[in-house]
């Protein structure tokens, strides 16, 4: 049990570290390529990648941020959300990214070990972590996540169907194992969007659903399969349906309004990953011990 809560905190500061250059990318990536859909988003002059400028720095003073004022979750609460320079308030949402980060890397870890399955796994999360932020504030998938994944995918599958090497690859489920369940699963998750694409330009001479949510489906079914797409679908259109009713509902938008859909599909695609309706089944009347075994 002690090892299991040290792997288990040294997991979490990882994944934080992790969720601290999710909040970089999610900022520098689509500045100057998209239009923000979200207000409040400090737009600069500076010209922005991954690796330019080296470091991170405050988009309002211009000052770049000393390294004890990046320190993953810490520095944000030491420095009451304020940047150290200006004392501009800084969003919270970066340390909620840290804090997810966090919290994914943790249970990757307990639900499949010290093993590569667990890291690429975690891999895979960040990255829909980074879609969920920019989707939500521009309302675009980008491409440069999309297409890495789909190949991925369809590289694990092929790869994973060369028996003859006794098996190359050491990713577990929920990874594809062959080549066509990664083709089905792109079949399976990026058919029935489209045609729903299809369907909505023919009759609204507009489009109902961004391309980017069908590329998304493409990258998860090459890497997870026929299963996880219908679920990942099923779960993200529930829960985009549900909340849009209710926002209706409460007249805070219309029925011709447009809303980030990649948000609710990832919800979708976390719930197979970590197969949360197993745990919620343990947690149902069952006692501490039992709740370990869902992540043995």
């Amino acid at each position: 049990m002690i090892e299991i809560v040290a792997l288990s905190i040294w997991c979490f500061m990882f994944g934080a570290c992790t969720g601290s250059f999710l909040g970089l990318c999610a900022y520098r990536l689509p500045m100057g390529k998209y239009e923000p859909v979200r207000q409040g988003i400090p737009v600069t002059d500076t010209p922005l990648s991954i690796t330019k400028p080296t470091r991170s720095f405050c988009p309002i003073c211009k000052h770049q941020l000393h390294f004890l004022h990046i320190i993953p979750i810490l520095s944000w609460l030491v420095l009451g959300g304020r940047c150290g320079y200006c004392k501009t308030r800084v969003p919270a949402r970066y340390t909620v990214i840290e804090i997810l980060s966090g919290l994914f890397a943790t249970l990757s870890y307990l639900r499949f070990g010290l093993t590569p399955t667990a890291l690429a796994i975690f891999i895979v999360v960040s990255a829909l972590i980074l879609i969920t932020f920019i989707d939500l504030d521009y309302m675009i998938i980008p491409d440069v996540i999309n297409y890495p994944g789909a190949l991925l995918g369809l590289i694990i599958g092929v790869l994973s169907s060369t028996t003859t090497l006794g098996g190359i690859l050491p990713l577990d489920r929920p990874f594809v194992h062959s080549w066509l369940e990664s083709a089905l699963g792109v079949l399976f998750g990026a058919g029935p969007l489209y045609l729903i694409w299809w369907l909505y330009l023919v009759v609204r001479k507009r489009e109902g659903l961004g391309l980017g949510d069908i590329k998304l489906m493409i990258a998860l079914g090459a890497l997870f399969g026929y299963e996880c797409a219908l679920i990942t679908i099923f779960v993200g259109s529930v829960l985009g349906s549900a909340l849009g009713l209710l926002l209706i509902l409460m007249n805070r938008m219309g029925f011709s309004t447009a809303i980030p859909f990649g948000p609710y599909l990832v919800t979708g695609a976390l719930l197979y990953l970590y197969n949360f309706a197993d745990l919620v089944m343990f947690l149902n009347g069952s006692n501490a011990s039992t709740i370990w075994r869902v992540f043995q």
